[in-house]
């Protein structure tokens, strides 16, 4: 009989905790991952507890674990199945898999380290340069061969992002210079900063509150940019609070907002993710002036 977890709030470790879980019981079998409908599931294979083999399409063996941490925010559900494998895919193969712990750290490390987790949003529609339409970054992964010979003929420059995996490297340059973009207009997080000026100084409940909803908004702490149906979200919170304050900087907040969706929509920037001026969540989630 299997075993079926259903992923309703995944917060960082999640997915470790399920593979400890099935390591400690020794289980022979194969764990399915899933981010949503339609979208290709990541398959590991455990022998008696151990992680023999991993396969998301085109990423297989160590480098699927550096897309289940990178975007483990955006799994849905995961399943095990029991049962031994008819074949096992030898280029599938956990190099370091001696320790399951061992494994998860160093991945973990990585995906830490990683320069292009920032501009990387797995579920999101995105498309060529051509105009072409592309289901999900997650899409474009899992068949990573048919676009490689594209993307890999975007030039590089000094702003290259350092990235464990090749296949990052070569989309996080794709969308600096246009060859890729999201079907969604993004939002530079520095970008929402004047917005947040408006309404300073916060008390320290508006101050929490902000960050917290900003937080959850985000698909990960290192995100640099929000697309545009959340920063809708976040811009009405802030009007809110400006319009508390009196009904001027209520219109001010209401003109830096309609300037924001104006820059990010107009044509030629429209889904484009310009990698300028980037900063982290903490530089620019709502802080209290010092």
């Amino acid at each position: 009989m299997g075993i079926s977890f259903h992923i309703t709030s995944v917060k960082e470790g999640t997915i470790f905790n399920v593979m400890q879980f099935l390591s400690l019981e020794r289980v022979t079998g194969t764990l399915t991952i899933s981010f949503g409908r339609d979208i290709p599931q990541v398959s590991i294979y455990f022998v008696s507890g151990n992680i023999t083999t991993a396969e998301f399409g085109a990423i297989v063996g160590d480098a699927v674990l550096d897309v289940l941490l990178c975007q483990e925010f955006a799994i849905k559900e995961v399943n095990f199945d029991p049962g031994r494998m008819r074949e096992v895919n030898e280029e599938a193969i956990i190099v370091h898999a001696t320790s399951l712990s061992g494994a998860m750290l160093n991945v973990s490390k990585d995906v830490d380290k990683c320069q292009a987790r920032s501009l990387i949003y797995g579920m999101m529609p995105m498309k060529d340069r051509n105009s072409s339409n592309i289901n999900s970054l997650l899409h474009l992964l899992n068949d990573f061969n048919s676009y490689e010979d594209t993307l890999i003929k975007a030039p590089r420059d000094g702003k290259d992002k350092a990235a464990p995996l090749k296949q990052c490297v070569l989309i996080t340059r794709a969308l600096r210079n246009g060859a890729l973009a999201y079907q969604t207009p993004m939002i530079s997080l520095k970008a929402i900063r004047p917005l947040i000026d408006i309404v300073q100084p916060l008390t320290e409940k508006e101050t929490n509150n902000l960050r917290g909803y900003m937080k959850s908004l985000l698909p990960h702490p290192k995100a640099t940019h929000i697309s545009i149906e959340r920063f809708y979200a976040f811009s009405s919170a802030i009007e809110s609070i400006a319009q508390r304050r009196s009904g001027d900087v209520g219109e001010r907040a209401r003109k830096t907002i309609r300037a924001l969706i104006q820059k990010a929509t107009k044509s030629g920037e429209a889904s484009q993710v310009e990698g300028k001026g980037e900063s982290k969540v903490q530089s620019s989630a709502p802080t209290t002036p010092h």
